[in-house]
Order: C-alpha cells, then structure tokens, then sequence
C-alpha cells in the first residue's frame, strides 16, 4: 500500500504516518525512492493499535513498540493478552476523577505549581507532556507527581533537592530496557508470566528501598543518640 492509502484505510494524516515511521513504531515493506514507499496492510492494523493505546492507556511510543514488536514476533495471543492486561494494571489512571488530560493552566490550578516550576520539573524529566496541536497536555501521572512535589514542598524540598530522581528515572529506564531484552531472548519466551514477573520485579524493589530506609533511619537515630549523649 503506498502511503497515501495507509493513511486513509487508518483515518491519520501523513505527517502522523511519517512520524510513526522515524521511532520505528511502522517499517516499509518497500522505498522505490526518497519520497515513494510502499507499506505492508498489517500496518493499518498498527496504526489502529498504536491511536487506540495512546488516547485509551495514554502508553507512551516507547511501551507501544514493544506491543508491537511482540505481535510481530509471533508471540501467542495468549501472551499478548497478559502484555496488554500487565499494561492496564501499569498505565491504569492514578488519580480519580477528571480523566481527560490537563492543559499547562489546568496542571497548575490543580497542582498548586507556578508556571515556572512545573517548566522546571519538565527540564528535569519528572513532567512528561504530550505534544498536540493545541499545546502541551498532561496525564493523570503528572498530575499526581505534581501534587506529590507541590506537597513534598511543605517539608522544605526545593525542586533543586529532586534532582536525584532524574537519575531514578535514567536507572529505572535502563532496568525496564534490561529485562525486557532478557525475556526477549528467553528460550520459550511465549510461556514467560509476564505480569507475574513484574510484579515479583516490584515486590523486590520495595523490600530492597525499604532497607536502604531502614538503614537510613537507623542512622538518623544513631545521630541522634550521640548528640544527646
């Protein structure tokens, strides 16, 4: 199908089609030239998947190319209906209410942030819009890491002290890349309990910060002993 054909079997502009192209969500069967290329009708299908993922689970590109490399890989239907379900329970809305995203003027009346912070916690990759043709939206994670700084504020952190979650962020990154790349290449990976291991994933996570914490605590205490000994 040439281009043209694709966009208008799967209801999305050109420009939305070539967008998908350059992250490597849609791959061309065929390039006769610069400007002429032929795609598979698999990819009408894909374009469906990738609109539905994002207005509906708000997944970011990076989550849906690996829906969709899955499906193309062959993985049974019954492996990517435990993906997509392990999706939901990831990328289900935190906060109640309101679904629908927030422009940067509604993030901040509901957040409590000035303009300047919420740019702020952007640079710092902590606020993650979406790009529209109306401007900047934010999702219900933004709204609620914006109300979690808005109160951590309370207790005296400055959004220079946050600067260590960057580097959260990089490192949680670099995990999710990690393992996904260590079950893609597991033998009988179709078998693998997807959402089962993620969650056991989490579960080591939370016992291993709630030592680091502990300890943390412990000496605070220790600290505190001395002082008033």
């Amino acid at each position: 199908m040439r281009i043209s054909e694709v966009a208008k079997a799967a209801g999305v502009s050109l420009p939305t089609i070539h967008y998908y192209t350059r992250e490597g969500l849609l791959s061309p069967l065929l390039k006769t030239a610069p400007n002429m290329a032929y795609y598979s009708p698999d990819c009408v299908e894909d374009i469906r998947l990738i609109k539905e993922l994002q207005s509906e689970k708000f997944l970011p590109l990076s989550v849906i190319k690996l829906v969709l490399q899955a499906r193309r890989d062959g993985q049974d239907i019954e492996h990517l209906g435990e993906m997509r379900t392990l999706l939901d329970d990831v990328f289900q809305p935190v906060v109640t209410g309101e679904p629908n995203p927030l422009t940067a003027g509604e993030l901040m009346n509901a957040s409590g942030l000035s303009a300047p912070e919420i740019k702020g916690l952007q640079s710092m990759g902590l606020l993650v819009p979406r790009k529209t043709a109306k401007g900047d939206v934010y999702d219900d994670i933004d709204l609620r890491v914006a109300g979690i700084i808005k109160e951590l504020a309370g207790f005296g952190l400055e959004l220079n002290d946050l600067g260590i979650y960057s580097r959260y962020i990089e490192v949680i990154r670099n995990e999710a890349d990690e393992i996904h790349n260590k079950i893609h290449h597991m033998r009988g990976m179709d078998t693998v309990p997807v959402a089962r291991l993620f969650s056991t994933l989490n579960s080591l996570k939370a016992y291993l910060a709630t030592r680091v914490y502990r300890q943390a605590l412990e000496m605070h205490q220790q600290d505190m002993d001395k002082k008033e000994s």
